[in-house]
């Protein structure tokens, strides 16, 4: 059995990332976004979902580009995180006095994707930063207490690459961590390799040799230039059935 988790991360940043993520999701194809709960159209998005009832919805847990929950030692004066996440995981890896504005942080944002109305779901991370060591650890309990149970981890098939290498070796590391708590993750995840570059055609090759199992498959919709359009939704759906994928998402209650 083949089944598909497709995810729009970025949810809340912006009022057209919203809108193409609605789109997205009414085609049939997006089944779950991941909310920035400190973006400019966090609360947009949070009406958009309460419309779209069959929308999952998850924490993209943000910690390098993008607003903090409060100005702190993490942030510029403005609430801003630094732009790069190299730089970012730098800090937080060896800035010992980051650790209990970092653990503040985490629990801000998982504090408010709840006050925002949704229930535990699974959380991710904006530029895949919630697998740095000293997140996760910080972050794992703060979740489990949240009642979140998923968490996307970057395992990506292909050819060996830098970047691609470097999320296998973290998710590689955080299994031992994830297992003792009974966290749940996807037996694979595409997008990492096509980030930027999300076209029709490279998500249609994606469905031909999807393997079987539990796969997800996540992209920027509103922020992906390289193609005028979006992808083609209604040419990419029919393709689910003819290459025996089913659409899921991660489970979550069904009250909001």
């Amino acid at each position: 059995m083949k089944h598909l988790i497709v995810t729009a991360d970025d949810f809340g940043r912006s009022p057209e990332i919203n809108a193409a993520i609605e789109r997205a999701h009414r085609a049939g194809f997006v089944t779950q976004a991941s909310l920035m709960v400190h973006e400019p159209a966090a609360a947009e998005a949070a009406e958009i979902a309460r419309r779209n009832p069959a929308l999952a919805v998850g924490l993209h847990l943000t910690l390098c580009a993008g607003r903090a929950a409060e100005v702190s030692a993490l942030t510029d004066e403005s609430g801003n995180f630094p732009a790069s996440p190299a730089r970012a995981g730098l800090r937080y890896a060896f800035s010992p006095a980051l650790a209990e504005p970092l653990r503040r942080e985490i629990a801000a944002q998982f504090a408010r994707f709840r006050a925002l109305g949704f229930a535990p779901s699974y959380w991710d991370g904006h530029t895949h930063l919630h697998l740095h060591p000293s997140i996760l650890r910080r972050t794992l309990p703060i979740a489990l207490d949240h009642g979140f149970r998923t968490v996307r981890l970057v395992r990506e098939p292909g050819p060996c690459a830098p970047v691609p290498w470097i999320f296998q070796a973290l998710s590689r590391a955080a299994l031992p961590l994830l297992g003792k708590s009974g966290v749940q993750f996807a037996d694979r995840v595409f997008g990492l390799r096509e980030t930027g570059r999300m076209t029709t055609m490279a998500i249609a090759r994606l469905l031909a040799q999807l393997p079987d199992g539990t796969s997800e498959l996540y992209f920027h919709p509103g922020a992906e230039p390289a193609e005028p359009a979006e992808p083609d939704y209604a040419a990419l759906t029919p393709l689910l059935a003819r290459h025996g994928i089913t659409l899921t998402h991660w489970p979550r209650p069904a009250a909001r």
